[in-house]
């Protein structure tokens, strides 16, 4: 089955396109653009797309691909369009292209075409079962708030140890969590969440770090110390292929990469846990090193340990939605341009 699909860019500089065969990037009309904008208002992710866009600025980047269903050319085609940006980005440093979520398809030799809106990787969160769940785990984050209270004196400078090793450390480790839990992208998302795990672990050590990793986070799980070793050198073995291979990234045309955003809750639970075990002891210790002679002392709530069972979220990676916006005889968009190549 023959899929035509044109995605829209905007800022790709018009000096470094290129074409083939079965993919193109051509200008847009400003009318074709006003059109868009007027029936996709209503959708933030796109009306912010075409916030001052115009024709000149603007690209269509088509395609037209073989494949069995409309979601595997799709697929394809994002998978493509990533990778010529990827390789743009070499020439222009943050001022990177920015794809519409926006694209049009036509499937075969159709006279028309219609619209399909991709949607951010992001999670699901299902509604638990038991009425009770939800305020045990609402009462979780209220204890894990009241935790945070020294941290904030520390980040407003009024701590009296505000300005110790740990301390700086907490800063950046929470720094790192947070610019993972803001980017749209789950391989990234993990690799700052482990390493603000990582640096709360290990601080400055650059040895033998997994068995530093796996002998202090046990600690603090005295009753589960075999599986939770084993889920440490689990995910710091993905953390190595996303750091030192690159591998962080899901694609069904990348078949090396493992899926990490199912792992993310993990390393969550083991940061907010180390997190937690950091700032019941930074009144006395100043360093990383020495924080981690007073895991004895600590014992990890049972609260902060997982989510209810009957609350689970999942990893959203293939997000597509259909607005009810047909193009009557968008066909001929696609055909005028890959006629006019194929002369």
């Amino acid at each position: 089955m023959k899929w035509d699909i044109a995605f829209l860019m905007r800022n790709y500089p018009r000096e470094y396109r290129f074409a083939d065969r079965n993919y193109m990037m051509v200008d847009v009309h400003q009318r074709y653009l006003d059109l868009l904008q007027k029936h996709t208002a209503d959708i933030p992710t796109i009306a912010a797309f075409f916030a001052g866009a115009t024709s000149n600025a603007c690209s269509a980047v088509l395609f037209r691909i073989e494949a069995e269903t409309e979601g595997d050319a799709i697929e394809l085609g994002r998978h493509i369009l990533e990778g010529f940006v990827d390789g743009l980005s070499v020439l222009v440093d943050r001022n990177l292209p920015k794809i519409c979520p926006l694209l049009q398809v036509r499937r075969d030799d159709g006279r028309d075409s219609y619209l399909i809106e991709l949607g951010d990787p992001g999670w699901a969160y299902f509604q638990a079962k038991d009425p009770t769940s939800d305020a045990v785990w609402r009462q979780r984050c209220k204890m894990v708030f009241h935790t945070l209270f020294p941290f904030f004196d520390v980040i407003a400078q009024l701590h009296p140890r505000h300005d110790t090793s740990l301390s700086r450390q907490l800063m950046y480790s929470m720094k790192m969590y947070r610019h993972g839990a803001a980017t749209h992208l789950f391989g990234l998302e993990y690799i700052c969440k482990w390493s603000a795990l990582e640096g709360l672990v290990c601080g400055g050590e650059r040895h033998r770090k997994l068995a530093l990793l796996k002998n202090r986070i046990q600690q603090l799980f005295p009753n589960e110390c075999p599986p939770i070793a084993a889920k440490v050198a689990e995910l710091w073995d993905l953390r190595n292929e996303a750091v030192h291979e690159a591998r962080a990234f899901d694609s069904d045309y990348l078949h090396e990469a493992p899926l990490l955003g199912p792992q993310i809750e993990e390393v969550e639970l083991l940061f907010s846990t180390v997190m937690m075990f950091a700032l019941a002891n930074i009144d006395r210790a100043d360093s990383v090193q020495a924080l981690w002679a007073y895991t004895a002392s600590f014992t990890v709530p049972e609260w902060a340990k997982k989510r209810p069972r009957d609350m689970p979220r999942m990893a959203m990676t293939k997000i597509r939605f259909r607005p009810k916006l047909a193009i009557t005889g968008g066909g001929a968009f696609f055909d005028s341009a890959f006629n006019a190549t194929a002369r």
